[in-house]
Formats: structure tokens, C-alpha cells, sequence
């Protein structure tokens, strides 16, 4: 594919991407999207109810977190483009979230 043009039905693949991936990359996506949107909906409760913060401190600490999530992705493709690159930090990001999950789950339980 190094000439810019797209492969006929005819020519043999590598087995790399096609709808397989596709697949993957939208349910990835989904689930991640769900599992935001679960934390960024009880996070503000969570940290003025159990945690004892004030409701404007529990904002604050909520839209920081909001914003550090979505600017991650931007600081993890400069580093996947310099240095690791794209399937390393792709393993690597998501190793990097199931710790974190299980971490706060842990954590969340014994408190």
C-alpha cells in the first residue's frame, strides 16, 4: 500500500487491519466511553460523600481529573509517534488501565 493506492480484491493482505480491527478499535472505544462516563457521573458523590470534600471541592477535583483524561490521549500519541510506538503503547496503555482499575477497585473496597 506504499503507493497510495487502494488494494484490488485480487491482491494478498498481511492480515493486518480490515473490519476484524475495526471491530475491536469501536468496542474498545465503547467500553471505554462507558466506563468514563460511569466515573465522571459519580465522582463528584463519591468525593463529597465518602471521601468528606466540599461539594466545590469535589468539582474542582472532578474537572481536573476530567480534563487530565482528555488531554492523556494527546500526550500518549506524541509518545507513541517519538518513542514506543503505535502497538507498544497501545499494549502498554492498556496494561497501564487495568492497574489502575483493579487499583481503585481495591482501594475502593477496603474503604
Amino acid at each position: 500500500m506504499e503507493s497510495g493506492r487502494p488494494l484490488s480484491p485480487s491482491e494478498p493482505r498481511d492480515g493486518r487491519g480490515g473490519w476484524r480491527a475495526a471491530l475491536f478499535i469501536i468496542v474498545v472505544g465503547l467500553f471505554e466511553r462507558i466506563g468514563f462516563t460511569g466515573v465522571e457521573g459519580n465522582l463528584i458523590t463519591y468525593l463529597s460523600g465518602p471521601l468528606g470534600m466540599s461539594t466545590a471541592a469535589a468539582a474542582t477535583g472532578a474537572n481536573a481529573w476530567s480534563g487530565t483524561v482528555l488531554v492523556l490521549p494527546l500526550v500518549g500519541a506524541l509518545a507513541a509517534d517519538s518513542r514506543i510506538g503505535r502497538y507498544r503503547a497501545v499494549l502498554l496503555a492498556g496494561v497501564l488501565y487495568l492497574l489502575v482499575s483493579a487499583t481503585a477497585t481495591f482501594v475502593s473496597s477496603i474503604l
